[in-house]
Order: structure tokens, then sequence, then C-alpha cells
């Protein structure tokens, strides 16, 4: 639920090496991170999406004599590490090109980060001007190189050469995994876990970088805040210190060694700042961090208390039905409320609804029958803050239809269900693989209702379908008969003219009658007339002369059901 944030901060954090600080601007190459992770949602909404729409507006407002090059890596096939491209070489930035071919990549595969890297620098190499390579990962190194290594061996190329990292929502041991890539090339290596940090990363980096970064002798600082905090709760922070480069506050349990951190926010926001509180409760510390030597420079004791929270709900509920949950809490940004089975393993959810929505919320309940639990849960760090149990009943569902239909033809269908929200009937051929539909009617229609049958011959099933994840409920199978069709007309006509057409045939809905080309494809159509209308009907026919056919097509996929020939002189 927190997994979209990466690629903003990440993409927000190329600015820095892009800004115009010379006549003679850097040559940079973003190596973006293009794996499958990138599919990972927020809000519904797709990381990739949001990268995507970031780079558009970075690209959009860099300086006109930018030099930038795009590296993307896992954007072509699952399980290949050799999978590094060099979309656009570093050059003058055409912005309408860069941002056509970010917008076309589909995350897929592996996470080669070191060797994209790597690979970067080495296209980098072609002159003596000072070159810059931002690395945006949302993961870890997945293929067998390490990192710190390729810092040293990059260092050796002589190559005024550095590496920024940006790592955003990693855990504390993947973010030290990639950390050495930009520590070993004298590049900033930042973290964003949030809205706030990805604002204060992007300001850092946009700044000029300092002739001799203090990282001997940082400076002093002195920090205070409240003496208690709620789980999850925002409180104040007010400091005084160097306000270095990528120095940042953060609030860790107390035990915690120093080179750790959790919730941060980096100290450009000024003073006072704003901090969300970890959800630990017990004794911890807030802790002004120096950002390039990571010492804390100046820590104050805080105590984090429990928040006070209560859900309300039925006892019982039917599989996928909406459950109306009642709930009072802290409501902190992106606490949200889920039902899982019993089961489950603390932190993961299946349908849930953010707090911010207002009380009571509605969420679905699993598909899968047995004893569950309502949870109020916090994006930091998903844990759960109250639970209360609910039964889940199994939907009863049953299906009533012909035996047979003919194909392409409407099906009454009676049916009993949950009619839980986006449920739907389809006919599909019965080996049709579970969760894939054809043509559907939502049951929000009512009992009966009617759903076009496939219009392929065979045998085929009837099947109820959860709104949620597209499960199949019930299932009746069905006799889809071929259906047969004559046509009946002039053995010439003239161009343009209408043609009085005799016919017989299913009349489903949509069917139609077209005057086409002999050679015409099926499916395509001129001028036609629907069915309906009754036989017998009038077509105009084509405006010039040629061979051509009389064909009754279907309304449900333009399938030809029947054809005559017919001269347009």
């Amino acid at each position: 639920m927190r997994h979209l944030l990466p690629s903003l901060a990440a993409l927000s954090l190329c600015s820095p090496c892009l800004a115009e600080t010379a006549a003679t601007p850097t040559r940079t190459i973003l190596v973006l991170d293009a794996s499958g992770s990138m599919w990972g949602q927020i809000d519904g909404r797709a990381k990739i999406e949001i990268a995507r729409e970031v780079i558009g507006g970075l690209v959009d407002k860099l300086p006109d004599n930018t030099e930038l090059g795009l590296v993307a890596y896992g954007h072509r096939e699952k399980g290949n590490c050799d999978d590094i491209e060099l979309l656009i070489p570093p050059g003058p930035l055409d912005r309408a090109a860069f941002k056509k071919t970010v917008n076309a990549l589909q995350p897929k595969g592996m996470t080669p980060l070191t060797a994209a890297v790597v690979y970067a620098a080495e296209n980098l190499r072609s002159t003596e001007l000072k070159a810059t390579v931002i690395l945006v990962t949302d993961g870890e190194e997945t293929c067998d190189r390490d990192p710190c290594e390729a810092a040293k061996t990059l260092e050796e190329t002589g190559v005024d050469f550095t590496a920024h990292v940006v790592a955003f929502d990693l855990d504390e041991k993947a973010a030290k995994s990639v950390e050495c890539l930009a520590k070993g090339t004298g590049g900033l290596f930042l973290k964003a876990d949030n809205a706030a940090t990805l604002a204060d990363a992007l300001q850092t980096v946009i700044e000029p970088e300092e002739e001799t970064p203090a990282e001997e002798m940082p400076g002093e600082a002195t920090i205070s805040g409240p003496a208690n905090v709620v789980a999850g709760g925002e409180f104040e922070v007010t400091w005084t210190g160097p306000d270095g480069k990528g120095d940042y506050i953060t609030i860790v349990p107390k035990a915690l060694e120093d080179a750790s951190y959790r919730n941060y926010s980096y100290t450009r926001s000024g003073s006072p700042l704003k901090i969300t509180s970890i959800v630990d409760e017990g004794d911890a510390e807030i802790r002004y961090v120096h950002g390039r030597t990571q010492k804390v420079l100046a820590r104050a004791d805080i105590k984090v208390v429990p928040a006070e929270i209560s859900l309300k709900a039925p006892a019982s509920a039917m599989a996928g039905a909406l459950v109306e949950v009642t709930w009072t809490g802290p409501n902190n940004k992106g606490d949200y409320v889920t039902i899982v089975p019993k089961n489950t393993e603390e932190g993961r959810y299946l349908r849930y609804q953010y707090t911010a929505r207002g009380n009571p919320l509605k969420i679905e309940a699993p598909l899968e029958p047995g004893e569950a639990e309502i949870r109020y849960q916090t994006e930091n760090s998903n844990k759960v803050l109250a639970r209360i149990p609910i039964v889940i009943e199994k939907a009863e569902v049953t299906l009533q239809a012909p035996a047979s239909a003919p194909a392409g033809s409407e099906v009454e269908i009676t049916w009993t269900g949950p009619n839980n929200e986006r449920d739907y009937i389809t006919i599909v051929p019965k080996d049709t693989e579970d969760g894939r539909y054809a043509r559907y009617t939502y049951t929000e229609k009512g009992s009966p209702l009617k759903v076009t049958a496939p219009v392929e011959p065979g045998v085929c099933e009837v099947r109820y379908h959860s709104g949620q994840g597209d499960k199949v409920l019930a299932r009746i199978p069905l006799n889809v008969t071929a259906v047969t069709a004559t046509l009946k007309a002039p053995a010439t006509a003239k161009a343009g003219e209408e043609v009085e057409i005799e016919w017989t045939g299913p009349n489903n809905k949509g069917d139609y009658i077209t005057i086409v080309p002999k050679s015409a494809n099926d499916g395509e159509y001129r001028h036609y007339s629907y069915t309906e209308t009754g036989s017998p009907l009038k077509v105009k026919a084509p405006d010039e002369a040629d061979e051509c056919e009389i064909r009754y097509q279907s309304g449900d996929g333009d399938k030809v059901l029947f054809r005559i020939a017919i001269k347009v002189e």
C-alpha cells in the first residue's frame, strides 16, 4: 500500500545533477528501474504510471542545455539479468522523445542495478567532461553483483564520475546494500519514505554540491520534542544544527544503534518540522543525524504511547459482501481497515479502505468462508493496532437456464446469489479458464437476466462470477447450437441502388445484412440493414462496380453466417 512512492521520489531526485550550474552542462544518464516491482500499486495506481508522470514533469522543467541519457533495466523480459538497454544516449535533450520513450516502458523482469550503473558509466566515458549517473531503484540487487565492488571499479576508471543513488521504500538492510554505490563515487545516497521526505529530498539534490563537505567535523546540534506521542501520530520537533546536505531527524526505538533509522524528515524543511511516530510502543529517541557521516549530533527521549482504537461490525457476513465497519482511532495518514482470514500473517491485507474515507467504512469480505478478522492497520509498517472477529459464510448461488441455445442468441438466466458489488453472469466455452469471461451481465440487473451466448457452437457453461477477483461461485452446462441462415436476392444490381433481400436466420440482437466486395475480409461491412427490420429488407449496393457478396453477419463479433454472390454493375 506504500509501494508506489519509490518511483516518485526516485524520479524527482534526478534533478540535482541536471540543474544548470555552468556553461558546460554535466552529462547525465538516468538509470531507471523498470523491473516487475514497478507494477506495485498505491491507491489502485501502478508505480510505473506515476513514474511516467513525474519524469514528464521533470523533463519539461530542465534547462535547454541539459545533456540527458536514459538507461532502463528489467523492461523487456522476465528472469534475464542482461536486460539492460541504453534507450537514449547522453546528449542534447529532446523532451518529447524522452517522455515518449519513458511512457513506452513496460516493467517485467529482474533488478540488475549494479550492472546497469556500470553500463551507464561506460557510456559516459567518451569525453573528459564531468559525468553523473542517477540510479532510481525501488528494489535491491537481484543479479548476484556486488554494488560496493562496482563502486571501487568505477572510481578507478579515471573519469570524473559520480553516482547518486535513490533508495525509496527499502528496508534498512536493502537500503544499505546499495548505499556504497553512492558513497564509493562521492555521490549522494538519499532515502524517501513518504511524500514529505520526497519533497525534501528533491530540494536537497537540486542545490549545488559543496566544494569540500564537512565530513570530519559536522558541527553541533540540539533537538527537542514532546515527552509523549501516540503510536503512528504526527508530532513537531524543534532543532538547531548544521543543516548539511542530507541531514535528517528520525525517531527510533531507544535501544536502536546509531546507524539505524525509522521515520524521518530532512532538516531542510526548517525548524520546527513534523515527523510521523513509529508504531512500536515504549521508550524511543528523536535524533539529529548528519547526512554525510551518519553521525548522531543530538538526541532526546520520547515515549510512544498506544492509540485508542475500537472496531464495530456484524458478527458474520456473506463471502464477498460489503461489510459496514464503524471505528474510532487516530486516523493517522495511511491508516486503513481490512478484512482477512484469521490466520493471515500480521501486516498482510486483502480488500481495504483508508480511514480517511470516513466513518463508517464499507469493506469487501474475503471470498473464502471461515473465521476472519477485521483489522485496523497503520500504513507505517502495516502494524495491526486493533482487531475484532467476524465469520465469513459461504455464498449460496443457483443458476437456471435452457439446456441449449442458438449461437449468438440471448439466453435468459434465472439466478440466486449474494449479488455483491460487480458480481456478474457470463457464458463461455466449457474449457475456458476460470476467471475469464465473454459477454456478461451484472447481477444488479435482477433475476432473470439475459446474456448473449458465444457465436461458436459447442459445449459451454453459464457461470456466476464474483466481482472480487472474478472467482466462479457456480456453473451449469449449456449446449450452444449452430445457427443457419438463407439469403435470396437478384444476381445483379446497379452500383449504389437498393437491393431487396429475403432472408431466414437467428435474428439475434445486432444481426445485420451487408453487401461488400468479394475480396473484403470476413467481418467487414459497407451499407447494411439490421435483420430486426424483417424480411425482406433493403441494402444499398456498393458505389463501385465489382464482384460482391451479400452476407448475413452476427451482431456479436461480426461472424459471417451465410453469403451469396451478387454482381454490382
